[in-house]
């Protein structure tokens, strides 16, 4: 994880190199003047990248504190707590987290990975929202423990944004990135199925909105993505299908038993 927080960008300066049999005199003159335009080229350089947008730089921002790789290392046995205690979460999903660890090591089969892994990678339910920096964060890490963790409050926090949509970030341009923090949606029960082997697509269609008219709206956004659409027109209509889903305040959960068939 502390390899990739920072991706930088780096400039690449491609030069022809002078056999070493061939010696060119280059004047006191020639050379001031090549470095006064080599200087100015890197000042250049370094202005575009100030003046880019965080977007443009390839930034990840870590959803783990600093603090947690000097205080893991301190602790012989299990490391759960600290990595929880340390990750970016919302009290009430910290509190489940906590509870669910405790009684395992690990929440996460093979298949339900892959699985999951597929439907967040092409945003299956357009429900990512402003919580890409936990998907960015996932595509990097090694570690067992931490991979698990990030995934079960990924899949917390994507299920919290198909139930209640996310309306504001799509306003705000995604500025606003924590609108469903207090959008607890049975966080506990959730992560109880995860060690059964639940089946993670009939998961997520339990907090999907069970209307017709949200397969549509969905079906008219991807199709306007697929066509490289304007971006006015790819907001207007991410902020129908944030609009309706943010419109079941309530949704309806029936029929768990179907989880474990």
């Amino acid at each position: 994880m502390r390899n990739f927080i920072v991706v930088a960008i780096v400039f690449f300066v491609t030069g022809c190199v002078a056999p070493q049999a061939k010696v060119k005199t280059v004047s006191h003159e020639q050379n001031s003047s090549q470095s006064l335009e080599h200087n100015k080229s890197v000042i250049r350089e370094k202005k575009i990248v100030q003046e880019m947008p965080k977007e443009e730089k390839n930034i990840i921002e870590n959803v783990f504190d600093d603090e947690l790789y000097f205080e893991k290392d301190k602790i012989v046995g299990d490391k759960t707590a600290i990595v929880i205690k340390y990750l970016r979460a919302y009290p009430w999903e910290k509190k489940a987290l906590k509870k669910i660890y405790k009684k395992y090591k690990y929440l996460w089969s093979k298949r339900q990975s892959e699985t999951f892994k597929k439907i967040v990678q092409g945003d299956k339910y357009a429900s990512l929202c402003g919580d890409k920096d936990y998907w960015d964060n996932l595509q990097f890490e090694e570690s067992k423990l931490e991979r698990d963790i990030l995934q079960s409050v990924l899949l917390l926090r994507y299920i919290n944004n198909l139930s209640h949509g996310c309306p504001k970030w799509v306003e705000s341009n995604g500025k606003i990135k924590d609108e469903n923090r207090k959008k607890d949606v049975e966080s506990r029960y959730i992560f109880s199925l995860l060690p059964h082997k639940v089946l993670i697509e009939k998961l997520l269609l339990l907090y999907a909105p069970k209307e017709k008219k949200f397969k549509k709206l969905l079906s008219e956004y991807k199709a306007l993505v697929e066509s490289d659409a304007k971006q006015d027109k790819l907001k207007e209509k991410r902020l129908e299908l944030e609009q309706f889903k943010a419109s079941e305040i309530h949704p309806n959960y029936k029929e768990r038993e179907r989880l474990w068939q």
